[in-house]
């Protein structure tokens, strides 16, 4: 498409979506840079080549440090311009790959539903965490929670307000954590906290922040109070592998619903 103005050229990027534009430096009415900043917040994504004349290359590096991809000079070598075209678009097909790879990614670590780190994601780091941990000489210290009674709400008012109960506290849960902690949906209602550099002691506030945000919320339309039961181990102090290191707050999970759940239990040996 051709416009014969900066204002047309406007009219026309307004209403279809473009990968380049060439314009003219020199425009009659709003001149090449006006242009360029306008289209530039019409859409950022817009690649935007300009032409310049042999005394004003000057200019065209202004241009460039504005935001323009490249400039070509007059009078017009069409094959330069072919080359400037085929080598811009090449660059924006490798910028969408480079996107689509990077939201790939980050869909393959993180759970749809609640936005949290997904099982995989909670695995991965927890190893990674206990080697750091290892090294360092530091404590560290996971946590496995679980909804109390899910499986009613879920019967009582059906999935979709079961989806929605699993949304809000899993929302509640990443509020009560710290910044640095990773937050995972284990699986069905089940959830794992990673807190890397922290003892128990430090953990039980964690624990008791989460059980106050989760239980001192509402869940419209679920009558019902909502709680949470979690179990508490630490490495190196309970065990000295991920695997074991899971059981054990597994285990301390267990022992908070067996005694009256929305409460927090510490792994020691007695609950083998």
């Amino acid at each position: 498409d051709t416009a014969d103005s900066g204002e047309e050229g406007i009219r026309l990027i307004g209403n279809c979506e473009y990968d380049i534009v060439i314009t003219d430096i020199y425009l009659p009415g709003m001149d090449g840079m006006a242009v360029l900043e306008k289209i530039k917040s019409i859409n950022e994504d817009i690649d935007i080549v300009v032409i310049t004349g042999f005394g004003s290359i000057e200019s065209a590096v202004s241009f460039m440090r504005a935001g323009a991809i490249d400039y070509i000079s007059k009078p017009i070598n069409f094959g330069h311009l072919d080359i400037i075209v085929q080598k811009t678009l090449e660059r924006k097909e490798l910028i969408k790959a480079a996107r689509e790879r990077d939201i790939y990614f980050r869909m393959s670590l993180t759970d749809a539903l609640t936005g949290m780190f997904n099982h995989k994601y909670f695995q991965e780091s927890l190893e990674r965490e206990m080697l750091y941990s290892q090294r360092k000489k530091e404590n560290l210290t996971i946590m496995m929670a679980d909804i109390d009674g899910f499986k009613a709400v879920n019967d009582n008012y059906g999935h979709q307000t079961g989806d929605m109960v699993l949304q809000k506290i899993s929302s509640n849960i990443i509020k009560a954590c710290r910044s640095h902690d990773t937050v995972s949906r284990y699986g069905g209602e089940e959830f794992g906290i990673i807190l890397p550099e922290t003892g128990i002691e430090k953990s039980t506030r964690v624990a008791e922040r989460m059980l106050d945000a989760v239980s001192s919320n509402s869940y419209l339309p679920v009558a019902q109070n909502i709680t949470i039961s979690i179990g508490i181990a630490s490495f190196p102090d309970h065990a000295m592998d991920r695997t074991e290191l899971i059981q054990k707050a597994d285990l301390a999970l267990y022992a908070s619903k067996g005694n009256g759940k929305n409460r927090f239990t510490i792994y020691d040996g007695s609950l083998e």
